[in-house]
């Protein structure tokens, strides 16, 4: 019996010898390595095996992080880490599944004072006129924002904007008063915020029923801060739109950043009683440079009276196109809109701005 449970021992495929072990892992998927640790305890230490482990990072995950950062000859505890988690995280990626879920509330539409606080731009209005009366239809725009494991939302336990950091969860305040404000669209991208509103009360009236508020856009740049936390600073603030929108489901306006770079199109019904063409709405796109720092706050400054080295490097318009440019493009959208996309380059060299619209090739420019 003694020599007979010696033989089984031998024979199990922990004491394999290296080469033919090596063989059986080519076999293998990385999650199925951690599957195979429940079987024993000899199983377990094989399959944990840093000096098995970390080849086999650095062959099937070498973009990663944490790959990257490891040594050939790491056999620590923390190769083992490293390589569960990444497994973990590509295998719920393959698989479509969240590996855990956290719930936060968002701030409500109105704030404490009665008086509403968020109302994001509209998306397009969809018509039931493709066959069986079904059209693919985009979500809301969210108020919340997310890059390189950083999330920016509008926190009901804070009543602010909130960064938080994935990778620790910490939570840093974004200097950003929403009192008083509406805020319309909140974006991160290449470590620079930008928060686009408007002043809660309208300065003239279109009609009856539409008033005008004017817009503004707040940016910030994301910096790391001491003790692994972020720094969140202000940089610059400008008039997004010369006389401003309503706050109405039929205005819309769409933009996008890079670091140094805002673009934004301004899509606008005809309102006029003394019009013959009812279906031509008022367009236009903007290009703005700003890379610049400055105190320059124009929502402080209605009469545009102020001046100083601050107003001087404020943000600038480097490219303007009307309506009139938009049809010499072939890119007028008229009451027909079909635009999907809205972005910017982030060449060091050049920056180009580009419009993806449906059934149309891409359109390029660079201011």
């Amino acid at each position: 019996m003694a020599a007979h449970h010696h033989d089984d021992t031998c024979h199990d495929l922990a004491y394999l010898p290296r080469d033919i072990f090596w063989l059986v892992l080519g076999y293998l998927d990385p999650v199925d390595l951690i599957r195979c640790r429940r079987v024993s305890r000899v199983w377990s230490e094989a399959f944990s095996n840093p000096s098995v482990l970390v080849p086999i990072l650095k062959r099937r995950f070498p973009w990663t992080k944490e790959v990257q950062a490891l040594e050939w000859d790491d056999h620590s505890f923390e190769s083992r880490k490293v390589f569960d988690e990444i497994v973990s995280r590509y295998d719920h990626l393959e698989r479509g599944k969240p590996r855990s879920i956290q719930k936060y509330r968002l701030c409500d539409d109105f704030g404490s004072s009665g008086e509403r606080e968020w109302f994001q731009v509209q998306p397009w209005k969809y018509h039931a006129s493709h066959e069986r009366q079904v059209v693919g239809r985009q979500f809301s725009e969210a108020l919340w924002t997310h890059e390189d494991g950083l999330l920016v939302y509008p926190s009901a336990h804070h009543q602010c904007l909130v960064l938080m950091d994935l990778s620790s969860d910490r939570q840093f305040m974004v200097p950003f008063i929403i009192c008083g404000k509406v805020v319309r669209r909140v974006r991160l991208r290449k470590r620079l915020l930008v928060v686009e509103w408007a002043e809660p009360k309208a300065f003239h009236w279109l009609n009856a029923s539409d008033g005008v508020h004017r817009h503004f856009a707040s940016s910030f740049d994301v910096k790391p801060g001491a003790q692994g936390g972020w720094s969140i600073v202000p940089r610059n603030e400008w008039k997004i739109m010369f006389l401003g929108h309503p706050l109405s489901e039929r205005d819309r306006f769409f933009s996008s950043h890079s670091n140094t770079h805002y673009v934004i199109y301004i899509w606008q019904p005809n309102r006029s009683l003394y019009t013959a063409d009812e279906d031509a709405p008022i367009e236009s796109l903007f290009v703005w440079d700003i890379s610049k720092q400055s105190s320059y706050r124009p929502s402080l400054d209605p009469t545009s009276q102020q001046r100083g080295p601050d107003v001087g490097q404020s943000p600038s318009i480097v490219a303007r196109f009307g309506f009139r440019d938009l049809d010499f493009y072939s890119i007028r959208q008229r009451g027909l809109p079909a635009l999907q996309k809205l972005g910017i380059t982030d060449d060091c060299h050049s920056k180009t701005f580009y419009l993806l619209i449906v059934g149309t090739a891409v359109f390029k420019r660079q201011p």
